[in-house]
């Protein structure tokens, strides 16, 4: 499946993140580790800290942790925090609503595997990923490189 940029970077940082939940990570170190452009890690860590999924701590040895639980934080959390309107109630031809009078042919098994996908999405967390890895094995360098 493929998400925006965004919901990438957004995922990528989070997933970096759960490899050691106590420690505090500057931004260089996750610019260093990720190779996401600076200043849109930046604006992405203050998304994430807006959203409550980390935190960040101000101050000369300050830097940015993950506010909740592994268990707590779904794929899911991530994507709707990023703003991704991937899995919203749009239509699969992309139609903001449905063209004829009658749904389309396609609607309701559309409207089935969009429901499924949300349910993985929401019950996969990211402790499951640091255990498991998103191809059943972890990188030791990054957890989550690309969803697709």
């Amino acid at each position: 499946m493929n998400f925006s940029k965004t919901t990438e970077y957004a995922l990528k940082i989070l997933s970096y993140m759960a490899l050691d939940y106590n420690k505090l990570y500057s931004a260089e170190e996750i610019f260093k580790e990720l190779k996401i452009p600076y200043r849109y890690l930046r604006k992405q860590l203050t998304i994430l800290s807006k959203s409550d999924l980390i935190k960040s701590i101000q101050g000369k040895f300050g830097g940015y942790k993950l506010s909740k639980k592994l268990e707590d934080i779904s794929l899911l959390d991530i994507i709707v925090a990023s703003g991704d309107k991937q899995l919203s109630n749009n239509c699969f031809f992309g139609f903001n609503e449905c063209a004829f009078q009658e749904k389309c042919s396609f609607h309701n098994k559309w409207e089935k595997v969009r429901t499924e996908i949300n349910m993985v999405l929401s019950t996969t967390n990211l402790a499951e990923l640091k255990s498991n890895g998103p191809h059943g094995h972890a990188n030791s360098n990054l957890l989550l490189t690309k969803i697709n």
